[in-house]
């Protein structure tokens, strides 16, 4: 693998940049990195900068690569950091290959003052095999995840599932194959389970379990057919 001629004018962009820092007079300093190559199966390259002035950093960053058969995938991300303790980043990508799938992601989020992050980030993609959509956002100390999936067939897959800090987390799914729901809480010391699911023919299976330090752990459960009637969960 060779390296690329891009690479030279990187570094003239870090000179230039340096000079520009040094001509402000002020107590900053500032890396740059770049790297990148190209060989048979294609070519791929990115590169950088951190930037420390003070109790600030600012980041910014970029990826791409090309294969030889026509796929492609670029992006980039950023990050900075303030005295207070906030913070923000962001980052992009995308890219398709060469039998027409295609793929993209995206997100941002923030950090208060009190070290609490919020934002959101989404990703989707699509091809032969079929297609896919993330979303997931936070928020005082909550965050929401869904996904959904869905094949060539048509079929289709979905999760979701809250995580609240401190608290527990509760989450669900359904497939050709049946669907689950379960819930998480914590509470004075006692963490307590619940799960249910259900199969595509109608059964299901509901339990609970519990766990207190120092007392041990109790569990529940049962099954039921289609018609409701109890049945061994064996």
């Amino acid at each position: 693998m060779r390296v690329l001629p891009t690479l030279k004018l990187l570094s003239g962009a870090v000179l230039v940049a340096a000079l520009a820092v040094a001509a402000t007079g002020a107590q900053a300093q500032t890396r740059f990195h770049g790297a990148g190559g190209y060989g048979a199966r294609g070519s791929a390259g990115g590169g950088g900068y951190t930037t420390w002035s003070g109790n600030t950093t600012t980041h910014q960053g970029r990826h791409w690569a090309n294969g030889a058969n026509g796929g492609s995938f670029s992006g980039h991300n950023s990050f900075s950091s303030n005295p207070n303790g906030s913070a923000q980043a962001n980052f992009s990508n995308s890219g398709h290959n060469a039998s027409g799938g295609n793929m993209s992601s995206n997100g941002a989020y923030s950090r208060d003052t009190n070290g609490t992050w919020s934002g959101s980030s989404q990703s989707s993609g699509s091809g032969q095999r079929g297609s896919y959509q993330t979303a997931t956002t936070t928020s005082n100390g909550v965050t929401t995840h869904t996904a959904t999936a869905t094949n060539a067939d048509g079929q289709t897959y979905s999760h979701s599932g809250t995580y609240t800090q401190g608290q527990g987390y509760s989450r669900n799914g359904s497939s050709p194959n049946g669907s689950y729901n379960t819930a998480v809480n914590n509470n004075n010391g006692t963490t307590t389970r619940n799960t249910s699911a259900t199969n595509a023919s109608g059964g299901s299976y509901n339990g609970s379990t519990t766990s207190t330090p120092g007392q041990g752990i109790t569990h529940t459960g049962g099954c039921t057919n289609a018609s409701g009637a109890a049945v061994s969960c064996n």
